[in-house]
């Protein structure tokens, strides 16, 4: 059965294959979209037929669409270590779910896929949901990235006491948009610099993050890794983009992640770099 590894494989063949020595433009740029519990069928490329994903559709439909590539884990934590090392679950020593403030977290003598990239002169960028430990050595920025800007757990986490994460509890968060019961910490590189964080600004400001760093490294490789917080429970979306509908929920916040997967595309195009630019769109461990 296949996994993520490939996916590791794959990047650090492009890795060994370049050179500090080589011209910028002969080294791709490297942008991996990472949805957070979206399941297989949740794209219009794979099938479904309510959820409009015209952006991501694309990418298949101009790149190579996966059907046998499987998460390396069933939960958060433990999938994205392996994304971000190649590495099974046990050789990383990765529970499952870390918890804010958890004393465990990737160990940063662990070599993830931009601290390879690095070597060669990569420019790197973290956005959005870590989830691989929240103190400084276990954060972003000790693990091969330049910057950091987002999340470093899931978004259902730091809840306030009398709300659950069942189907009742959500559907009236969703109705009453109810961001701010969740205590969550948006961190730039290892410092908090806002709490609670509104989640129905976040899809927007992440994708802003994301556009400022391509801008900003067009003349240099980069690789940013883009690591949403939908559509992992609870779901919000832009005020522009809602609807009262709890049964609408989780086809819009697919839908804004697909919008933001087109700013990026539309970004590249007129800096000019698409053609030399690797996308890849998944997900961490299947729908919620």
């Amino acid at each position: 059965m296949m996994r993520l590894r490939p996916l590791f494989v794959c990047l650090m063949f492009i890795t060994l294959g370049l050179s500090t020595s080589l011209p910028a433009a002969e080294k791709p740029n490297i942008i991996i979209v990472f949805a957070d519990d979206q399941g297989y069928q949740d794209l219009g490329c794979f099938g479904s037929p309510n959820i409009k994903t015209p952006n991501i559709d694309r990418l298949a439909t101009e790149g190579m669409r996966f059907t046998s590539f499987y998460s390396a884990y069933c939960v958060c934590s433990a999938s994205r270590a392996s994304l971000m090392t190649g590495c099974y679950q046990p050789r990383l020593n990765m529970p499952g779910v870390l918890g804010p403030r958890s004393n465990k977290g990737l160990n940063p003598k662990e070599v993830t896929i931009a601290d390879a990239l690095k070597t060669v002169g990569y420019r790197t960028q973290m956005i959005g949901k870590w989830h691989l430990g929240d103190k400084p050595e276990t954060l972003p920025t000790s693990q091969g990235f330049d910057h950091y800007f987002g999340l470093p757990y899931s978004n259902d986490m730091a809840r306030m006491k009398g709300w659950g994460n069942g189907p009742q509890d959500l559907d009236k968060i969703w109705k009453l948009k109810k961001w701010d019961i969740y205590k969550n910490d948006l961190y730039r590189d290892t410092k908090s610099t806002e709490s609670p964080v509104n989640q129905t600004t976040l899809t927007d400001r992440y994708t802003e993050e994301a556009l400022k760093f391509i801008r900003q490294n067009r003349e240099q490789p980069f690789f940013l890794y883009f690591a949403h917080a939908m559509p992992h429970v609870p779901l919000f979306v832009s005020d522009e983009r809602y609807n009262p509908d709890p049964q609408k929920a989780y086809q819009l916040t697919i839908e804004h992640v697909d919008w933001s997967v087109g700013q990026i595309l539309k970004t590249l195009e007129e800096l000019g770099i698409s053609e030399n630019t690797l996308i890849v769109y998944t997900s961490d461990n299947g729908p919620w």
